[in-house]
């Protein structure tokens, strides 16, 4: 369910710039939505696959760029926090103009006072980039991602959403919340729960004192938070 008005919006990991990107659903996710604010929590533009594999930026990923500025155009402040895929251009973090800024890290301050911290999540686990386990995993994202793409097409069947569901699959998703939300601990801040993405795992669960939110991706699930008066609920699209 889409409301008529968010005070906030949180997507990530749509991965323009790859054939695995949903950009014909992520366009009309835009073109629909209305929200005084939008964080783009990572991953939105995968400069890692354009530069390494030579994945093609399409039209129709353009197009979605041309909606996202039309929002700032339009007022929306915007918040862009790297993600892995955007590595390369960290360097230029911390920079704001007007109603955009880039970022490593966020403190969302939502309707009610309250402080979330949001993070891209592939820095703060022991599955982040780096790791010998994220490696694994990222090789394996790469090759199971396009044939599960082509299986949804034809036969509507996930191979993603079936591999996140075996033990295996549904305990390193376990660690992984765990894992942000030990880092949110960490910060000593009066957090009232950590907005991350990474994981293409869309979810919204209490851990421990803390609410754990991710927005899941716009590859294989279409789905975002989105914020009203303070309060957090899942969207699909």
């Amino acid at each position: 369910m889409i409301h008529e008005t968010y005070d906030t919006i949180f997507i990530s990991d749509v991965h323009l710039g790859t054939n695995r990107c949903n950009s014909k659903k992520f366009l009309e996710f835009l073109k629909t939505i209305k929200t005084k604010k939008l964080v783009m929590v990572g991953d939105i533009v995968d400069i890692y696959c354009m530069e390494k594999h030579g994945t093609s930026w399409k039209k129709e990923h353009t197009q979605c760029i041309h909606e996202i500025l039309k929002h700032l155009n339009n007022g929306t402040e915007i918040v862009y926090i790297l993600g892995n895929h955007e590595g390369e251009i960290r360097r230029y973090c911390d920079f704001k103009h007007e109603h955009f800024q880039m970022v490593n890290e966020y403190i969302h301050i939502d309707s009610r006072g309250k402080k979330i911290l949001c993070v891209h999540g592939d820095k703060h686990s022991q599955y982040s980039s780096g790791s010998w386990k994220q490696l694994i995993f990222n090789k394996g994202y790469e090759l199971i991602t396009p044939l599960s793409v082509w299986l949804n097409k034809f036969f509507r069947f996930s191979l993603v959403y079936f591999l996140k569901n075996t033990i295996k699959g549904k305990k390193y998703i376990e660690e992984y919340e765990k894992d942000i939300v030990n880092y949110c601990k960490q910060r000593e801040e009066d957090f009232i729960g950590v907005i991350c993405g990474h994981i293409h795992h869309h979810n919204i669960r209490i851990i421990g004192d803390l609410i754990y939110m991710c927005c899941g991706d716009f590859v294989d699930t279409c789905s975002a938070i989105g914020e009203v008066d303070g309060g957090y609920s899942s969207i699909r699209y």
